[in-house]
């Protein structure tokens, strides 16, 4: 065996190694640590009480839920705000679209018909509608969701047809412009805004001027939106208008009659007819009465009849043909396309509602791709954004506001008003497959899904 060394400890004492090497405890790797035993252990409890909350989350202890919950869920689904498996199916795990669609349609993008481009990918509706964020409504979206694709349209559809497929946000070389700044109205009717809004106050046959938009543009009351009620001649121009029907050229009636505003002069001429021939009846000596500034009376009761039912219709129909020419009273409003068995043929002038089309009632939305509400600026004057219509003499001309109209508010204001959601779409409504579910039909399925 070798020799021992002695070595001396810190007191001075001469220890051998073989002193030392006994004090050692060979076993000191076989215990823990105080720090990995508790370490050991809270592991093993956490664990322990996941397991008990999933037992309890499972079994449908409210407070477990309430722990586990991301935030309160939006009023339009506090009706069944305790009920999670409504929604989540399956616990811990995405909802799926067929879970949404039970109760909402969600029909398809894009939004309107006008476009037929394709998206590449289906996007979940949990993408967009964002739950659990309490008074905020799911159906509030931020401009991310849009712009992810509209940013670069054509690397996230097939078939795109716009122009302009890089909009990233509502402000101008970022937006496109709006599409009737590009359109014509081809509306075959005379109208002229300047005639009823003059600078100046004045009165036309005790007709007030100038007149108020409200005065022809009505809202609607019973469009959530406030669309404005079709002009109409009946309901919006009549009370002003009605003296320029009128056709007794010869003053024959007592009391003067409108001949009936309709796009048929057939059924004029034949009101015309049966009028004077009425008259005619009543008293057969009228006809001994030379007419106007005739010297003579006319031969027979035939002859009266042509001479004044011609000069009515002529009063009511004749076609200028030349500057400066009489014009008949339908011409003052309305455009001819020919004639029809010595009758002129008024070109049909579909209610004024949008974008004239012809043979399609309801004309054409002026906004293709967006939606305006009326209601929602009803405490804006009218001018303030149509601002051409004070000066406007032709039909044609198209008084729907443009983009830099809107920006002051919507813009520039930073005020949230230019979210993409304010004017846009993203589902198309017109491909709704039902009405929104009632009550009862939600209750029903919410029962469904407890047992």
């Amino acid at each position: 065996m070798p020799n021992e060394t002695s070595v001396p400890d810190e007191r001075g004492r001469v220890r051998s190694t073989k002193e030392i090497a006994q004090r050692l405890d060979y076993g000191y790797f076989k215990k823990r640590h105080p720090f990995g035993v508790w370490k050991s252990r809270l592991t093993w409890a956490f664990l322990a009480i996941a397991a008990l909350a999933a037992i309890t989350f499972a079994l449908g202890a409210p407070a477990t839920r309430s722990l586990l919950s991301p935030g309160p869920v939006s009023s339009p689904h506090a009706l069944f705000a305790a009920r999670c498996e409504t929604c989540h199916s399956n616990a811990f795990s995405r909802i799926p679209n067929s879970t949404c669609l039970k109760c909402h349609d969600g029909p398809i993008h894009p939004a309107k018909d006008v476009d037929q481009a394709s998206l590449t990918r289906s996007h979940a509706c949990i993408e967009c509608h964002i739950e659990h964020r309490g008074s905020i409504d799911p159906k509030t979206v931020s401009d991310g969701n849009c712009t992810v694709c509209h940013s670069n349209l054509v690397a996230h559809a097939s078939g795109v047809t716009l122009k302009n497929v890089k909009i990233t946000a509502f402000r101008p070389g970022l937006h496109p412009d709006f599409s009737p700044e590009y359109r014509a109205d081809l509306r075959p009717l005379k109208l002229n805004h300047a005639a009823h809004l003059p600078a100046t106050a004045k009165k036309v046959q005790k007709i007030r001027l100038p007149m108020r938009c409200a005065d022809c543009h009505m809202t609607d009351r019973n469009s959530p939106t406030g669309n404005l009620i079709p002009v109409a001649f009946d309901q919006h121009c009549a009370r002003c208008h009605a003296r320029e029907l009128e056709f007794d050229v010869y003053e024959l009636l007592k009391t003067p009659v409108p001949a009936p505003h309709t796009k048929d002069p057939r059924s004029i001429h034949l009101f015309i007819v049966s009028t004077y021939q009425q008259i005619l009846a009543e008293n057969p000596g009228i006809i001994r009465r030379p007419l106007g500034n005739d010297v003579v009376a006319q031969p027979n009761a035939a002859a009266w009849l042509d001479k004044v039912i011609a000069a009515s219709e002529d009063y009511l129909f004749h076609i200028a043909e030349a500057p400066g020419e009489r014009e008949g009273k339908c011409g003052y409003c309305h455009e001819f396309a020919g004639h029809d068995l010595g009758l002129p043929i008024i070109a049909k002038v579909n209610r004024i509602q949008g974008r004239y089309q012809l043979n399609i009632p309801d004309g054409e939305p002026w906004l293709l791709r967006s939606e305006f509400s009326h209601r929602t600026h009803r405490s804006i004057l009218c001018e303030s954004c149509h601002t051409k219509a004070p000066t406007s003499t032709k039909t044609a001309d198209v008084l729907i506001p443009v983009m830099k109209t809107c920006l002051p508010c919507h813009g520039d204001s930073h005020a949230g008003l230019d979210r993409c959601s304010e004017c846009h779409l993203f589902h198309n409504k017109n491909r709704e497959k039902e009405e929104r579910r009632s009550t009862n039909q939600i209750l029903s399925l919410m029962m469904t899904r407890r047992h």
